[in-house]
């Protein structure tokens, strides 16, 4: 209703308007966001998922996802996909490892901003397979690392940066639903990595 207004009006009462329409849909924004990953967690944590695994190949998935994530990109920025070992076929739940590595990926870059591409790497050995989201960014401070994946939770450099805190939390439910791992390491001031873990 208010922006249906804003066609009538002139002047410099147009610039007031748009400042304020702007922030109460900004506002908005957040909290759809912030409800969404509540329910979201909500969900996980009940653990009323029902898993569906399927056979899946994992190369082709990540180019799939990388180049949704590419096309995003405002910045120029691009994810560097590489692979490590001989590729294999698994057998996993795609939509809780593509909400999961999402997750990864949004924030490889917005806590990278300027910095070079963040890199997605599938490692293939006998026992195990992993996916890995490295960073070039701000890094976590070695103090706060235990207290990462709690709900809520935002590392002291990272608090002015725009997002729930829900994130990997949701990340680390989804892996874990998904009969994973997850784990993270960081070196302030250099970036991060994190890694999801599946037994083959």
């Amino acid at each position: 209703l208010l922006q249906l207004l804003f066609k009538s009006l002139e002047g410099k009462d147009v610039k007031q308007f748009n400042k304020v329409t702007s922030r109460i849909t900004a506002e908005i924004s957040k909290m759809t966001e912030l409800m969404d990953d509540v329910l979201l967690l909500g969900k996980s944590t009940s653990r009323s998922y029902i898993v569906q695994p399927q056979e899946i190949d994992l190369v082709d998935f990540c180019k799939q996802l990388v180049k949704r994530f590419n096309f995003m990109q405002a910045d120029g920025r691009s994810i560097n996909f590489l692979t490590d070992g001989e590729p294999y076929s698994v057998s996993l739940d795609t939509k809780l490892l593509s909400q999961a590595l999402s997750n990864l990926l949004s924030n490889a870059f917005k806590f990278s901003l300027t910095k070079e591409n963040p890199k997605l790497i599938a490692s293939f050995k006998p026992k195990e397979f992993v996916l890995s989201v490295k960073d070039y960014g701000m890094g976590i401070p070695k103090k706060e690392l235990k207290k990462l994946f709690q709900p809520f939770f935002r590392a002291n450099n990272a608090i002015d940066i725009k997002g729930t805190g829900l994130g990997l939390s949701i990340a680390k439910e989804h892996v874990e639903i998904n009969n994973g791992q997850i784990r993270a390491t960081s070196i302030l001031g250099e970036g991060s990595c994190f890694e999801i873990i599946f037994k083959r």
